[in-house]
């Protein structure tokens, strides 16, 4: 599990930019359940570990609109509903999630596209490097030009909107993506691809929902309204969005701050995780991942080896090399004991999105 730790170290910026949407996207999975892996097989389980289902796939994403992504022994990718059944079967060499009722794979063979739930191709790409699945009606796209990665956006109809030209891209949400030109600077544009904010940052974060966006120029951070305008400044050395609060560094530790910019936790943890929208949040104290409430004290106490943000009041953590979940309590409702846990979980815990919303084509 290291390597899910350095993977979500290292891609915490731009898995940050799929923020929440629509139940049916795949910003915002189907909760009540957890997939678990052990025994050589994977476990569909209850928060109270209660067992729904068993399969042999060595990988799942978690649900989107009754429909779960699963890798089979052989690497091939297909679809289970709700109660483990084959949706559609693993015939794909790689394929995403469903989102907005479309997902992208690629079959030996064919070229990459995008199908419904029933598995009909609705749009077919040649030439293009990797795509995004749809979010507010739009999917990223990129290809490579002369050697350069250039990002853009097509509409379900697979009409190009936004001309790849963006060195990097978000998902839309709120109706804005923030897009990095090929000087490696930011700003935001809107679903038509007309610029709304100037690409003039060293980074950028979506829009939350008091229309107020993070960026960084000039070695400072700065919160931004919606017509570029800055609201506010800020001295910290990195700030990252945690819902209305951020998540803020100082000096090598972390702390938070409320949407006012007020410190409301100082900044005195190795590493901390998210809030989302709990009450608790993960914090590294000498070595050990424990919890903490909203005012920073500690409230489950530094005993973990990895520890993840809760989701609908159950939180991931793991002790010496096996995995299980814990209540706000701190008692486990799933004693440790599992190999790993599902990848997409852990990103949803994070507050990244879906791990697997990119079809990777060339």
């Amino acid at each position: 599990m290291k390597a899910i730790s350095n993977i979500l170290n290292i891609s915490i910026f731009a898995l940050l930019l799929l923020s929440c949407g629509s139940k049916e996207n795949a910003s915002r999975p189907q909760t009540g359940y957890l997939f678990v892996f052990g025994d050589d097989s994977c476990h569909c389980i209850t928060y109270d570990d209660t067992p729904i289902f068993s399969t042999d796939n060595t990988n799942s994403s978690l649900f989107y609109n009754d429909i779960a992504t699963v890798q089979g022994r052989d690497g091939n990718w297909g679809y289970i509903n709700r109660k483990g059944e084959c949706k559609l079967p693993a015939t794909y060499e790689r394929a995403t999630v469903f989102s907005e009722g479309m997902a992208w794979v690629i079959k030996q063979g064919d070229m990459p596209g995008a199908i419904n739930e029933k598995g009909d191709i609705k749009i077919s790409l040649r030439d293009n490097h990797a795509v995004r699945v749809f979010m507010e009606g739009r999917a990223a796209v990129a290809i490579v030009k002369k050697k350069q990665v250039l990002w853009g956006f097509l509409d379900k109809n697979g009409n190009e909107i936004v001309k790849p030209q963006y060195k990097t891209v978000s998902d839309f949400r709120l109706g804005l993506a923030a897009v990095q030109n090929m000087e490696g600077k930011w700003g935001y544009i809107n679903l038509n691809g007309e610029s709304i904010i100037e690409c003039l940052y060293d980074a950028a974060y979506p829009f939350n929902d008091s229309g107020l966006a993070i960026v960084k120029a000039d070695k400072k951070y700065h919160v931004i309204n919606r017509d570029g305008s800055i609201a506010r400044s800020h001295n910290y050395d990195e700030m990252i969005p945690d819902g209305l609060w951020a998540r803020v560094r100082s000096d090598k530790l972390w702390g938070w701050c409320d949407e006012n910019g007020q410190t409301i936790i100082a900044p005195q943890f190795e590493e901390c995780r998210a809030f989302n929208q709990a009450d608790l949040a993960p914090v590294r104290i000498r070595g050990k991942w424990g919890y903490v409430d909203r005012k920073g004290k500690v409230v489950i106490k530094r005993q973990f080896t990895e520890a993840y943000p809760f989701i609908d009041g159950c939180a991931a953590v793991k002790t010496g090399t096996v995995w299980g979940f814990i209540d706000t309590k701190g008692c486990f409702t799933v004693n440790p004991q599992y190999d790993y846990i599902s990848q997409d979980y852990l990103y949803q815990a994070m507050g990244l999105g879906c791990s697997m919303s990119t079809l990777q084509i060339k």
